[in-house]
């Protein structure tokens, strides 16, 4: 997983205000799918279920564990970083819920509505709209990918149901587990509350159209049956702030494993990628000499050159913002996401 970018100081502070879902429906519809902002009344939403999920009991102590974690990340040191179920909570506290911000604004976005319902080619199975849908999540532990997956589901009228398979490296099962009740569970009222407040008080996803599973390995280290077992029946695959990390790791793993999901998944399945803009990976030449190459074209090498006439890029952009809304409440800060997107679809 990809340590955090440039900070943006959000709202903080104030306990947000708990919005239904109905309104939020009617205003995706007035501005998708055009390229329009995301709802500030879906943003706080989802915010509000990370609140829920991880809560803070001690702000300074919370504080405190966020900075350790910081340093981790900062010395790339993954293993360290999320060591303890501590540093797992304080990450998805932190991070992944910005992140699942600008991961649902993606997955809304016109350029995925293919995805979700259907498109492009009527030629390709897995190409009619489908009523349900798996998704496989390569490195979204964090919880920022199923909380995004669980919003746009909420929002796509089409499937009826969604089972998303979050796979890192890290055992992140507990803070999944936590997301995921709090996702499927209407939020706390008041007491006082009126009655037309509790009639529209609802869960961001019902649980009989959203559920999750979650499996620890290392991607690039499974063996084929198992590769083939975690993606071939899923209809989308993301890779969202973690290829450019298996790059570094290794780039003839990493493009061993592209070349496999290009011989796993089915025809119309989809490969989404995001990641930084402008990463680069190096590959030792001999001794002590280095170069770099552009995450994007180790991936365009792998899936159109190598691979060749398996994958059609749909979506290409060297660099996209997310930008928070200013009106939002949290209790920590959050960062805005600056981002490179690729979208593929087997054929």
């Amino acid at each position: 997983m990809a340590p955090p970018g440039r900070k943006q100081k959000g709202s903080s502070g104030t306990k947000p205000t708990h919005i239904s879902r109905e309104p939020v429906n009617d205003i995706i519809a007035q501005k998708r799918p055009e390229a329009a902002a995301l709802p500030v009344e879906l943003q706080q939403m989802i915010l509000d279920v990370f609140r829920r999920a991880f809560p803070l009991h001690d702000q300074g102590e919370v504080k405190t564990v966020i900075q350790e974690v910081k340093g981790h990340l900062f010395q790339r040191d993954f293993a360290s970083a999320f060591a303890k179920q501590e540093y797992l909570d304080a990450y998805a506290l932190r991070w992944s819920a910005a992140r699942s911000l600008g991961y649902t604004d993606i997955f809304l976005h016109r350029d995925l509505q293919p995805v979700w319902v259907g498109g492009t080619d009527p030629c390709l199975d897995m190409n009619s709209s489908p009523s349900s849908m798996r998704v496989a999540c390569i490195g979204g532990g964090g919880g920022a990918e199923v909380a995004a997956c669980a919003a746009a589901v909420a929002q796509t009228h089409s499937l009826s149901s969604l089972e998303v398979h979050a796979i890192d490296i890290a055992d992140w099962s507990g803070c999944l587990d936590k997301l995921a009740h709090h996702l499927c569970t209407p939020p706390p009222l008041s007491a006082y509350a009126s009655e037309s407040a509790k009639s529209a008080n609802g869960p961001l996803v019902a649980s009989g159209q959203f559920s999750h599973c979650f499996s620890q390995c290392d991607i690039l280290a499974v063996d084929e049956g198992r590769l083939r077992d975690l993606l071939a029946p899923v209809r989308l695959c993301t890779v969202m702030f973690t290829l450019n990390e298996l790059f570094s790791s290794s780039i003839s793993r990493t493009t061993a494993f592209l070349l496999a999901i290009s011989d796993m998944m089915q025809p119309g399945s989809w490969f989404l990628v995001v990641d930084s803009p402008g990463s680069y990976s190096e590959v030792k030449l001999g001794q002590g000499q280095t170069k770099k190459y552009p995450m994007k074209w180790l991936l365009d090498h792998a899936l159109q050159d190598v691979a060749q006439g398996k994958w059609k890029k749909q979506v290409s952009d060297d660099s996209r913002w997310f930008r928070l809304n200013s009106s939002l409440k949290y209790p920590v800060e959050l960062e805005n996401m600056r981002y490179q997107i690729h979208l593929y679809q087997r054929i």
